[in-house]
């Protein structure tokens, strides 16, 4: 039985190093943190894809918040309960009343308030995030009506090889190979991978 943590922030110009530190406090081993660099709009994300692959019955994963697992109701049900079928407990640092219990319960009044608590965090934390992407659209549009908007830009750049590497990219991505062998293949950062398909309209 394994203790592991799940780290996500969410773009790389965000610092997971808080997150880390609570995890060392509670005595989980850096080899079994996985971070991600992330939206939480959804669970397509290369670390923790690979811990729930990973995890067995009797291991436990610790999130700093349940918003760390995501920012969606629905995949928060779901991974959630996922890993309650799975046998793998899971435990929250601000959120202790969802952790996974060690023991059955059989009280079903129980049970009930706890997938009630679990469905009301999970709705207030998509709710937090659509005000987010709200606020970013809205200050986004004054920005352009002010002309100071300039966007956020690739690492990639248009032009000779770069343009070619682009575009060797995205056709990568059409004919079915995963970010992780393209990550490879080219040399360059997931987060710079996803905001080039974002940026052409292919992922969002």
């Amino acid at each position: 039985m394994t203790t592991y943590a799940y780290i996500r922030v969410s773009s790389v110009d965000q610092n997971e190093a808080r997150q880390i530190a609570n995890m060392k406090k509670l005595g989980v081993e850096p080899e079994n943190m996985y971070i991600d660099k992330f939206s939480g709009k959804n669970t397509d994300r290369p670390q923790y894809q690979a811990l729930k692959a990973l995890v067995v019955e009797g291991d436990t994963v610790i999130f700093d918040s349940i918003t760390r697992l995501s920012r969606n109701y629905y995949d928060v049900k779901d991974e959630y309960e996922y890993f309650i079928k799975n046998g793998v407990f899971l435990e929250f640092i601000k959120e202790p009343m969802l952790n996974t219990p060690k023991q059955k319960v059989d009280d079903i009044v129980q049970v009930a308030l706890a997938d009630a608590i679990l469905s009301l965090l999970a709705a207030f934390a998509q709710k937090e995030r659509e005000d987010i992407r709200l606020r970013q659209a809205e200050g986004i549009a004054i920005a352009k009506a002010n002309g100071k908007y300039k966007g956020r830009q690739t690492k990639l750049t248009t032009g000779g090889e770069e343009e070619v590497r682009m575009k060797a990219i995205i056709d990568a991505y059409k004919n079915g190979v995963s970010i992780a062998d393209i990550r490879k293949t080219y040399k360059v950062g997931t987060g710079t991978i996803y905001r080039l398909l974002e940026r052409e309209g292919i992922k969002r």
